[in-house]
């Protein structure tokens, strides 16, 4: 679905009597969206992987005890056997069944509230080729839950956030969010390079990160078991993914068909913003994709969508940090979004004028604003401003119910990390 940047003031009266398709389509997406890998010639050390499309599925809701099935679909074709890897991602950790498999299952907890549960599967080609996908379901309460009148609640795993990191680093696995009567913890490492656990015993398990591998996915994952006083016994995992120390992770370079943009990130102000972000460009999804919607005076928007109009598949929407005090002033990059605040996912747009209160540019984007819950600024170009400008002033047209297409493609050739300070 298509997001978007509300139009600016004397466009906001027409499209609400357009159909819903069409403004949805119209409002060029702000958020999340990937495209095909093109080489870039700043970055050639590193091979390129082909993409596989896939769609996860999953019934949206669920109850104690209840199996749910999780069902990966290959929707592109694929260069001999394809491998699957279930993991969740988030909510009341659970025994995946099956995870290498295309169907996979696990049993619904018992839960003191309503929960969602979040998994992800990864699919990979003998040629290399990954997709990944994910879905959510969410786990009533149980109305028993530690009651005398229902069986023993049985212990929740909570193996922590994933993280990120670089070579030398003391990590802690945490596990400590886990519950259940006098638990018993073990720790173990699933896939990844080889490291010692300390106190793999305990809550906390720590360990220093390895050396990065270029030729690896540096990727290494735990997982957690917890066991109760009554002998059940649940996991959850979590990952932690090694960067490579040479780049900076709040500087990135946006290479256009037009030239380059630098930016500098802000995670200070939106971490969760800014980590999503450097997930999409890690893995390489915004090469090929266009700045499909150009309005000089306002923004341009990209980052979802391949020439013609073919819009990419996303990862889960984030949360709205557009509280979090930067403003919507030319030269800063945001996330395009839905009308919802927490809809964002690729798309993102860099403001061509002060999109704020009092502003020369055509809408406040800011909280408060033309929307109540504003659009979350998380960076700001530090070099190649006058590239934004010639992308603004290029030639428009509606298209295939878009507006304010550039009649000829304003391609994303690639984002990436610049190199470390």
């Amino acid at each position: 679905m298509a997001q978007s940047v509300p139009a600016p003031k004397e466009e906001f009266a027409v499209l609400k009597f357009v159909t819903l398709a069409a403004a949805m389509l119209a409002l060029a997406p702000l958020g999340p969206l990937g495209c095909p890998p093109i080489e870039d010639p700043n970055d050639t050390e590193l091979p390129e992987r082909g993409t596989l499309a896939v769609t996860a599925t999953a019934p949206s809701a669920a109850t104690i005890g209840e199996t749910v099935c999780l069902q990966a679909t290959l929707n592109s074709s694929a260069q001999g056997a394809v491998q699957y890897a279930w993991l969740q991602s988030a909510g009341a950790g659970v025994r995946i069944a099956n995870p290498d498999q295309a169907s996979a299952s696990f049993t619904a907890p018992s839960l003191p509230a309503r929960q969602t549960l979040r998994f992800m599967v990864t699919a990979t080609d003998e040629a290399g080729a990954v997709g990944r996908a994910e879905v959510a379901i969410a786990v009533a309460a149980d109305p028993n839950y530690g009651t005398d009148t229902s069986p023993p609640a049985r212990p929740v795993a909570d193996a922590g956030n994933d993280q990120k990191t670089v070579p030398g680093t003391l990590i802690t696995l945490d596990g400590s969010a886990s519950t259940g009567i006098n638990l018993r913890y073990a720790w173990r490492q699933v896939s990844g390079t080889s490291v010692t656990l300390n106190a793999a015993d305990t809550a906390q398990a720590t360990f220093t990160a390895p050396a990065y591998d270029p030729d690896s996915t540096n990727i290494l994952l735990f997982e957690l078991a917890v066991t109760d006083a009554n002998g059940h016994q649940v996991t959850d995992r979590a990952q932690v993914t090694v960067r490579d120390p040479s780049l900076s992770d709040r500087k990135v370079r946006i290479a256009t068909s037009l030239g380059n943009i630098d930016l500098e990130l802000n995670p200070e102000k939106a971490p969760i913003t800014v980590d999503n972000f450097l997930q999409y460009v890690d893995d390489k999804f915004y090469d090929g994709t266009i700045f499909h919607r150009v309005i000089e005076g306002f923004v341009i928007q990209g980052g979802g969508f391949e020439p013609g109009l073919v819009q990419k598949a996303t990862r889960a929407a984030i949360v709205n940090e557009a509280d979090n005090g930067l403003s919507n002033v030319r030269g800063t990059i945001a996330m395009a979004r839905l009308s919802a605040p927490d809809t964002a996912t690729s798309q993102f747009f860099i403001n061509h004028k002060d999109n704020i209160a009092g502003g020369d540019g055509q809408s406040d984007l800011d909280p408060g604003g033309v929307s109540e819950d504003g659009y979350a600024v998380f960076g700001e170009v530090i070099a190649g401003l006058d590239v934004v400008d010639a992308i603004a002033a290029v030639e428009t047209e509606s298209r295939s119910g878009f507006s304010d297409v550039p009649v000829e493609d304003v391609l994303i050739n690639s984002i990436r990390r610049l190199p470390a300070d």
